[in-house]
C-alpha cells in the first residue's frame, strides 16, 4: 500500500489501512516516545495517546509525502504536553544523531554502547534536561522553537542542554567511556 493509499483509506476510517498504518510506523514512533519518556510505561501512554491523536487529526494531513514527519510531530506534541502535565503536578531509536554528525570520537564512543544503554542513560535525565536534548539534538529544533514549545527562556533552552550534555558525559565515564584526544 502506498502512503496515499494508506493516507486515503485511514481518512475513510478504513480498519486495514489503519492496522497498515499502526504497524509500518509502530516501532519508529514507540522509539520517539521512548526518548521522550522517563521509563518504558510512560513511553507506552505516551504512544498510545499520539496514535490515538493521530487517527483523530489525519482528516487535516493532505500531503502523504509529509505523512511521517506531521506524525512524528503528533508524537512530539504529546511529549510535550505530558511534560506540562506533569510539571503542572510538581514534577519536574537514532541515537548517533544525538552526537555531533561525522565527529570519530563520538562514532567510537557510540561504538562501545548499546543503543538500550544509551537509551537508558537519556531516560534517566531529568524532565527538563531530557525533552531539550530530544527537541534539539535528535529532532532539530532551535532554541528559540523549544523556548515556545515549552514556554521558556531561550537562554534556559541552551542551559538545559548544556547540562543535559554534562550529565550524558558523566555517565559515560562512569561506564569506562571516556573521551580520548588524539595526540
Amino acid at each position: 500500500m502506498t502512503e496515499q493509499e494508506l493516507l486515503r483509506g485511514c481518512q475513510q476510517k478504513d480498519p486495514r489501512a489503519q492496522t497498515a498504518l499502526y504497524e509500518r510506523y509502530r516501532a519508529r514512533l514507540m522509539g520517539l516516545c521512548r526518548r521522550y519518556a522517563r521509563n518504558l510505561p510512560e513511553a507506552e501512554d505516551m504512544f498510545q495517546e499520539g496514535f490515538t491523536r493521530i487517527f483523530q487529526q489525519l482528516h487535516t494531513l493532505e500531503q502523504a509525502d509529509k505523512f511521517l514527519h506531521w506524525m512524528k510531530r503528533v508524537m512530539v506534541n504529546t511529549a510535550i504536553n505530558l511534560y506540562h502535565k506533569n510539571q503542572k503536578q510538581g514534577s519536574e531509536t537514532d541515537y548517533e544523531a544525538a552526537w555531533d554528525y561525522g565527529s570519530q570520537e563520538h562514532m567510537d564512543i557510540l561504538a562501545r554502547i548499546s543503543t538500550d544503554e544509551l537509551l537508558l542513560l537519556i531516560e534517566e535525565l531529568p524532565d527538563g534536561y531530557r525533552l531539550v536534548f530530544n527537541l534539539y539534538v535528535i529532532d532539530g529544533y532551535t532554541h528559540p522553537e523549544i523556548g515556545e514549545m515549552l514556554s521558556i527562556s531561550e537562554g534556559t533552552s541552551k542551559s538545559q542542554l548544556a547540562r543535559a550534555k554534562l550529565v550524558l558525559q558523566k555517565k559515560l565515564k562512569l561506564r569506562g567511556i571516556v573521551k580520548y584526544e588524539n595526540s
